[in-house]
């Protein structure tokens, strides 16, 4: 089952990356690996600014109601470019 959510989510990342090169980014957080709590990777849109979080061992509620372990995205938000380095960015209210 892990891997089938976890090839929706490449799937569904990659649709685009292949039509845009180097899209995608994917960098490992640091302390992650060999963690208790599994891997996790930083993954960022270069286009659009989109940034999830892959984490391999994630609390997942499924459409029954079971709570379980497994791979799973964490939508985080989208980014924006700054105008200069170390520039304090407002949060944007919607």
């Amino acid at each position: 089952m892990r891997t089938g959510w976890m090839l929706l989510g490449w799937l569904a990342l990659s649709g685009s990356a292949l039509a845009d090169g180097e899209r995608y980014q994917a960098l490992p957080l640091a302390g992650a690996e060999g963690s208790k709590g599994g891997a996790r990777a930083f993954i960022l849109d270069t286009r659009d600014g989109h940034v999830w979080i892959w984490s391999e061992n994630e609390l997942i509620t499924a459409p029954d109601g079971r709570r379980r372990y497994g791979a799973g995205f964490i939508y985080q938000g989208k980014l924006r470019p700054g105008s200069q380095p170390g520039e304090m960015i407002e949060q944007q209210v919607k």
